[in-house]
């Protein structure tokens, strides 16, 4: 069995983990070495993959869901996931509901998502989203350089190899009420705030 980082508490069914482990395998291989347009393409494939897997590996207070409402992913800004966002999430279940793509011009709209992807053309407004955001347990994603070092917490980074990892912010974590999979920060870059 699996443990979260909350003392006490079970999560993640083995077959998510031998999920993301998959993912996790074929996102170490280089982005391929063709041309701009196709390397950002299968980045931005990679990323909604990762996305989706994230939710499987975090779990949200009550207070994050409405009667009925589906498991909302919100993309905040320029969409760079075109429909794979969407083909990777068609017809899966997250916390027992069905997962829904949302894409948002206003932070002001995403009181009611459960994780939001802050795309690059929003990185002069990141005081203002985390400024709004803060009082809802949102999980927040970007590739913004220095997402998880103002407020963020989960940051798309590429290695000198091409490949596409991440850092996890635990403190931003917490702070929003959520609770992450131990196995999910044994694999990740861990950032800490110095104090």
């Amino acid at each position: 069995m699996l443990f979260q980082l909350k003392i006490g508490m079970i999560a993640v069914v083995p077959i998510q983990w031998l999920r993301f482990a998959i993912i996790l395998f074929v996102s170490m291989y280089p982005l391929s070495q063709s041309d701009a347009s196709e390397d950002l393409v299968e980045e931005y494939q990679i990323k909604a993959v990762y996305l989706f897997n994230f939710a499987l590996f975090f779990t949200w207070p009550d207070s994050a869901f409405k009667y009925r409402q589906p498991f909302r992913v919100c993309v905040l800004g320029k969409d760079q996931f075109g429909i794979d966002l969407d083909l990777v999430i068609e017809n899966e279940i997250i916390e027992g509901r069905r997962v829904a793509v949302h894409r948002l011009r206003s932070v002001y709209r995403s009181g009611r998502c459960q994780m939001l992807f802050v795309s690059q053309s929003e990185k002069s407004r990141l005081a203002s989203i985390f400024g709004y955001i803060r009082r809802y347990p949102i999980l927040t994603v970007s590739d913004i350089k220095g997402f998880v070092r103002r407020g963020g917490m989960i940051q798309f980074f590429n290695t000198p190899y091409n490949e596409v990892r991440f850092m996890i912010a635990p403190e931003a974590v917490n702070k929003a009420g959520l609770v992450a999979s131990a196995n999910l920060l044994e694999i990740a870059e861990i950032y800490y705030r110095r104090r």
